[in-house]
């Protein structure tokens, strides 16, 4: 399972504690080497055998999360057109979130309505299952609400599709 959450860094001064002998030259070679997300991922694809294909797939599967998630909320608020999802989601999907737009906004209409703040994503959570298809969470924050919804992707044909959602 593999967690992302977005938030505001912290600024530090100097994340490599010094040796009163070491010189400015050593510090920054051993600063720059260690701080490397390169360097890591490296490091950790040799110990866990990861091969290229997983990193590609997984940030194809955060990119498809993260763009169908605020795509979801947007339907469920009346801003955007459920069609606009149908060349990633099973019918079955694109029927649910026509009821719960329908429900929430009590006038489903075909044409979106112009809208100004559709939220914010603060944290995906991906869990991989052996069959394959990713089980995908994601959280967005609005400005007095945070809701959730949770997605099944799926292979197919050689893309990937959302096979369930369930907003929360």
């Amino acid at each position: 399972m593999s967690t992302i959450t977005i938030s505001a860094r912290s600024a530090t001064t100097d994340p490599v504690p010094r040796n009163v002998n070491q010189s400015a030259h050593e510090a920054a070679s051993i600063s720059s080497s260690c701080e490397s997300p390169a360097h890591l991922r490296r490091a950790l694809d040799h110990i866990f055998h990861r091969a290229e294909v997983c990193r590609t797939e997984h940030r194809a599967i955060v990119e498809i999360t993260h763009s169908v998630a605020r795509a979801v909320f947007e339907i469920v608020a009346g801003y955007r057109s459920v069609s606009q999802l149908a060349f990633v989601m099973e019918p079955s999907c694109i029927a649910k979130l026509q009821r719960r737009a329908l429900l929430e906004t009590a006038q489903y209409t075909v044409d979106p309505e112009p809208g100004t703040a559709h939220g914010q994503i603060l944290s995906l959570h991906l869990d991989r299952c052996f069959s394959g298809c990713w089980e995908c969470t994601a959280i967005l924050g609005f400005k007095n609400r945070v809701r959730a919804v949770a997605l099944k992707i799926e292979p197919w044909h050689g893309r990937w599709q959302v096979t369930d959602v369930e907003l929360i």
